[in-house]
């Protein structure tokens, strides 16, 4: 084992330890706020993962406001990590919640009970009749898109209970983030007179939202002066708006002779940046500051004062740290046991030359082919194909229980194939050689194969091992905005083997056209891995391009906006794991051990982080 591989090593380790620190003094606002995890079993038996952000000035003398906070779909509770951290910084008492079918939290059967209120409201509940510092009469609610509809279940929920006389509202604010209020009083059977929305309510919105507040061409630029978002300030007595809502003003006014207030911010930004975004964050705090006031015993902060990137900071060097952490550990596991040791290879074979013209013109036109294709294959095969043309994933199974995964796992392995077939037919083309040239690296016995696979588990599992270190001993993950490497359940690990293969099939591939294609004799090896990079990213990036352009300039959507969204950590996770499987193809002189190590990885951190619908274990 080199000298420098294990200077890396070391560097990787104290990023992912400076990591847990940082992160975790961030996260409790340097001690002033203890975060406990929650597995709160609900009336009907399922269990809620959640976790709860305690100020330290909160006690059953001094009574805090609490905030329950829901994430969107096909994403978990730290997607609120922003707000759980400047609430709670301010004196509020917060709880993010994994809703059903989603993070740790158990399954609900697969329709709209994924949208119920059920969980929001036990975990309110719960929280009333555990924690004696909460103020029952500030108990506020929100949440980011799918969270958003929860929310507003819950809401009417309790004003359904107060009508029929069957219980007391015990929300009395509720903000919307990436989803639309209710814009006419609710009705109720048995209930003969529409019942007003008495509750203060706030709505934080995209400029350029994916899904919600739009016009009738269904373009979401012009919300505030959309006649739903006037309607809605309009709830209040006192408040007689038209033409437009003014951004991000506070509108008080009357309801059934109560006071309560009415926002709509629009934020220039998208729908995924709701949840990792400084003015948004900032929206979240103003309004919570206005429906139920600065906390007892703590003093106004500006919302402008935010602390939460620090800790997204540090959740980025542990993650960092991780990718840094595969091929060292490895290259220790290869050069330190005698079991892993007939793995290296300390001279790959040659690269192929690049002898004339035609080769050169050969060489380019399967490189154009290999950067088009995948992009040419995402609405055929997400959408069209496994998607059913669904707005949103929705192809599930038992034992392929995600949706949104299914259809990245499919579009993933056709990907592969279709580069490996591109890829081989090319080089049979006048190429007078027969076989499997050697520097493609495909060339192997089963024992190596085999003991490339034990490799890449043991590596993974490491870790992971330093990952559920973080959890257990700093409530930490590592990570940054989408892409996520938190832990997981029996569950995940199930669905972690039913869709590895897929993922596999792409990142040998990958792996054999790195070397034994963009890698030509006299090439720099740095030129190498910056066109096996930019081949990785540029079609899906021009997708990207061509969706958001045109969606800001026109307000028109180019393709389906859950697909392109779901192409966002690829552009990052791709090329990443094209440098670190160069790395292994360069000991191992194979593209198994580095292929299967990246997979294995790639897998769990998408299985972990995304909807889950049904489930292997019944």
């Amino acid at each position: 084992m080199k000298k420098k591989t294990k200077i890396i090593l070391v560097i990787a380790l104290c990023l992912c330890m400076i990591s847990m620190i940082g992160a975790s003094a961030f996260q409790s606002s340097c001690g002033a706020v203890t975060v406990k995890d929650l597995n709160v079993v609900l009336a009907n038996g399922k269990s809620v993962n959640a976790q709860i952000y305690i100020p330290k000035g909160a006690s059953e003398e001094n009574k805090v406001p609490l905030v329950v906070l829901s994430h969107g779909s096909y994403n978990n509770l730290d997607h609120q990590d922003l707000n759980m951290i400047e609430l709670s910084r301010r004196g509020f008492v917060v709880i993010s919640l994994d809703e059903y079918n989603h993070g740790s939290s158990d399954n609900e059967v697969a329709d709209a009970s994924i949208f119920s209120s059920q969980a929001m409201r036990q975990i309110i509940d719960y929280a009333c009749a555990s924690y004696t510092f909460i103020d029952t009469d500030r108990i506020g609610v929100g949440g980011h898109s799918m969270g958003g509809i929860i929310s507003n279940a819950t809401v009417q929920y309790y004003f359904a209970q107060e009508a029929l006389g069957l219980g007391e509202n015990k929300v009395s604010a509720v903000l919307d983030m990436g989803y639309e209020p209710a814009y006419e009083a609710y009705t109720f059977e048995g209930v003969e007179t529409p019942v007003e929305l008495a509750i203060d309510w706030g709505v934080i919105c995209a400029k350029y939202d994916e899904w919600f507040f739009k016009d009738e061409n269904g373009d979401p630029r012009g919300y505030l002066e959309n006649p739903n978002a006037i309607t809605f300030i309009n709830q209040l007595d006192g408040v007689d708006i038209s033409g437009s809502v003014e951004n991000h003003k506070i509108y008080t006014g009357t309801i059934n002779g109560e006071e309560y207030i009415r926002v709509i911010n629009q934020n220039v930004e998208i729908h995924p940046l709701n949840h990792f975004s400084k003015n948004s964050c900032r929206d979240v705090i103003n309004f919570f500051y206005a429906a139920f006031g600065v906390p007892s015993g703590y003093s106004e902060i500006p919302a402008t004062d935010q602390i939460w990137q620090w800790k997204e900071f540090f959740n980025l060097v542990g993650l960092v740290g991780i990718l840094l952490f595969l091929f060292p550990f490895a290259s220790m596991l290869i050069h330190g046991t005698s079991f892993f040791g007939e793995l290296l290879h300390k001279e790959p074979a040659p690269a192929p030359a690049l002898s004339d013209g035609k080769k050169k013109a050969k060489y380019w036109i399967v490189y154009a082919i290999n950067t088009i294709l995948p992009a040419l294959l995402v609405v055929p095969v997400m959408y069209k194909w496994v998607g059913r043309k669904i707005g949103v994933p929705y192809t599930f199974n038992k034992w392929f229980g995600e949706p949104n995964t299914n259809e990245l796992a499919v579009w993933t392995a056709i990907v592969g194939v279709a580069l490996f077939l591109v890829f081989v037919i090319a080089n049979r083309i006048g190429n007078k050689e027969k076989g499997i040239p050697d520097c493609w690296g495909v060339k192997a016995s089963v024992r190596v194969v085999w003991k490339s696979f034990l490799l890449a588990l043991t590596t993974v599992g490491a870790a992971y091992v330093i990952l559920f270190f973080a959890d257990l001993v700093f409530n930490v993950d590592f990570r940054i905005w989408v892409i996520d490497m938190r832990v997981f359940n029996v569950q995940k690990i199930l669905y972690g083997i039913a869709y590895w293969p897929a993922f596999a099939v792409f990142y040998l591939v990958n792996s054999m056209l790195v070397s034994g294609g963009n890698r030509v004799e006299g090439r720099p090896e740095w030129k190498t891995i910056l066109l096996s990079c930019l081949s990785n990213i540029l079609g899906i990036g021009a997708i990207i391009f061509i969706q958001y352009s045109t969606l800001i300039n026109t307000g028109v959507f180019t393709f389906n906006s859950m697909r392109v969204v779901n192409l966002f950590p690829l552009i990052f996770l791709i090329p990443i794991g094209t440098i670190i499987t160069r790395r292994f193809y360069k000991e191992t002189g194979n593209i198994y051990a580095g292929s299967f190590a990246i997979s294995m990885l790639y897998t769990m951190m998408t299985v972990a982080n995304t909807m889950h619908l049904a489930t292997v274990l019944g």
